[in-house]
């Protein structure tokens, strides 16, 4: 039986808007379970462990922002985190998608609502011949967001009849934390484009290019 493994983060939330230009991001990372991932899960916590570092969840966010229990590691530590992660996604065999929402588009919850399911299922309908080569689809997301659950529920419920939703800590799943790394470039790419990056983010970025060059542009040859 072929099984398809589908990671589910998101960036953004159904709150009132607080600044415009805001973006809704999901990241669907799709792992095919034929093809194992422990040598890599393996490589990186090994590589996590003999660098020092005492962490069992690389939150993305965090790391570059010098938030939560990244606050005692310096830039150059957070640095050399980050691009673990990086090779990691790198070095196995997942692709992914995201989907975007301007919320100028959808000012309230309702109407994010209806066009994030809009999104998602154009996105999962203009690869349905992918999805038909499994059996069976177990999709993984955290339940960080209810609204976000049930339109995950509702438009995969639809689209497919083989399908069982999972929920998992990020803290367990390594391909969770490759969801939030890539959901997070995808936002950086957005904030670059529009030149408005976060101090944080320019100093964290600081050598010229290395956001584009080196992980916005590595990641893009996982895209589904």
């Amino acid at each position: 039986m072929k099984e398809l493994n589908i990671f589910i983060d998101e960036s953004g939330d159904f709150g009132e808007i607080k600044e415009i230009p805001a973006y809704y991001l999901v990241t669907f990372v799709f792992h095919n379970q034929d093809n194992s991932i422990e040598e890599q899960v393996l490589k990186l916590e090994e590589s996590v462990r003999s660098s020092g570092f005492n962490v069992e969840y690389i939150h993305t966010g965090p790391v570059i922002r010098r938030e939560e229990v990244f606050a005692r590691y310096s830039i150059d530590d957070r640095r050399k985190l980050l691009y673990k992660m990086l090779n990691f996604v790198n070095r196995c065999p997942i692709s992914y998608l995201t989907v975007i929402v301007d919320r100028r588009e959808a000012i309230d919850k309702i109407a994010l609502s209806g066009k994030l399911a809009k999104v998602i299922n154009r996105a999962m309908s203009g690869h349905i011949e992918y999805f038909s080569n499994f059996d069976k689809i177990i999709v993984y997301y955290d339940n960080g967001q209810i609204e976000l659950s049930t339109i995950l529920n509702a438009v995969f419920s639809i689209q497919f009849s083989n399908v069982e939703f999972r929920k998992a800590e990020p803290q367990k799943y390594r391909l969770l934390q490759a969801a939030d790394f890539i959901c997070s470039m995808e936002l950086l790419r957005i904030k670059r484009d529009e030149k408005r990056l976060s101090k944080s983010e320019e100093c964290f970025f600081y050598k010229p290019q290395e956001l584009k060059k080196t992980f916005l542009k590595s990641i893009e040859k996982k895209k589904l």
